[in-house]
Parts: structure tokens; sequence; C-alpha cells
């Protein structure tokens, strides 16, 4: 059976995981009585207000995908909208909605899209906090990667720290989160997109993938 290896900063039910990823929350000062809403495309995004006052709670908040916006409510967030799991398509929820208020992005240290550059094109007002930052977890590597072992990865970070210490086997079988994490790997890496972007439709992939060999496998 062909292993399957989660790499990311929170594990899944059934697979290997790789907590290749480290987190280090910061706190900006911040003034949310100057937003009409904030804008996150990841969960460590609402894990950061965690150490705010609750006044963010009332704001409007716009989540990059569905898993996203589930933990925005849990932690707080009342008035809550989804954009389609990457960040390109936040701009047509704002468009949707003609917002013209002022809103904060609340970002990592490193980002991997434009889509902020693009939306003030359009004429929104966004302003930008960065709360995280991603480094690689040194203790997290395993020895072995498996030269048949199915890869899930779930943003660019979980590639580039998995690129400091193994290398891709043609063997391999790489399925990402989105496309935002699929343009960060090497360009001969073939790579499978999860319909949606949850771990939980990767790993439903991952599976199918592996069952396909099974089936195909002469032995």
């Amino acid at each position: 059976m062909r292993p399957i290896y989660l790499i990311s900063k929170t594990p899944y039910p059934g697979v290997i995981h790789i907590p290749i990823l480290s987190i280090t929350f910061l706190t900006p000062s911040i003034d949310f009585s100057e937003y009409e809403g904030i804008i996150v495309t990841s969960k460590q995004g609402i894990s950061a207000l965690q150490n705010y006052t609750p006044e963010w709670e009332r704001l409007q908040c716009i989540a990059v995908s569905e898993p996203t916006a589930r933990f925005a409510k849990e932690s707080g967030a009342i008035h809550v909208e989804t954009a389609e799991g990457y960040g390109e398509s936040i701009p047509k929820v704002l468009s949707a909605k003609q917002r013209n208020g002022k809103w904060l992005y609340l970002r990592p240290e490193v980002v991997a899209s434009s889509w902020v550059e693009h939306a003030r094109l359009k004429g929104f007002r966004i302003d930008e906090a960065v709360v995280y930052a991603t480094h690689c977890n040194e203790n997290a590597f395993i020895d072995t990667i498996e030269p048949d072992g199915v890869l899930i990865f779930t943003s660019p970070s979980s590639i580039r720290c998995f690129m400091e210490k193994y290398t891709f086997q043609p063997t391999h079988s790489v399925i990402v989160i989105g496309k935002t994490t699929q343009s960060a790997l090497p360009e001969s890496i073939e790579s499978y997109v999860s319909p949606d972007t949850s771990v939980a439709s990767a790993v439903k992939s991952a599976c199918k993938i592996v069952q396909e060999s099974k089936n195909s496998s002469p032995f």
C-alpha cells in the first residue's frame, strides 16, 4: 500500500503527518475601528486575532475558503463571506457587494499571491497587517520519504520547506490544495489539484490514487 504523507502544519486522520511548518504570531498595533472588514487567507490569520480584543468580531469578514470561513465563525466572527478558495477570487467578493470602506488583510510575512495589488487597481482600499510568520520546523523532518509515496502539500511554504530536506522522485504522486500552492512547485513536477481547497478533499484524492495503484498492480 502506497503511503500518504500530509506535509502541513496540522494533522489529519489516517495519513502520515509531517508537521513541516511552525508559526510565530506577531502583534502589530491595529485600530479595528478604522475598517469595514477583515480579510483572511488562512486559519492562522484568524488565530492571530486571539491576541486582540474582541472588537474585531463585529466586522465583516471575507475568508478565502470554506474551512477558513468555518474557523472564523468558530472563533467569534459574526458576518462571514467566503471566496472561491484562492486569493484572486477575493476581489470578486468585494466587487459583488460593492464595498467602499477600508479593509484589513491579516497576512503572513511572506505571501504567494498578488491579489491585493489587483484589488487596489480596482479601487478597493486595503491595508495589510503582518500577524504571523511561517518557518520550517527543523524537528519535524523524518528520515525517509518512500519513493512510491503520495505527497500532499497545503501551502507554498510547505513545498519550500520540503525541498530544503528532500528531493521529489519521479515515482511520487503530488497533490496540492490549490492553484497558488501548485505554482510553488518546480515546473518539472506533475501534480493534481484537489477538487476543494481543504485537507479532507486532498486526502480523499490521495486515497483514490492509492486505490487505483493497488487495482493496477499485477501482484
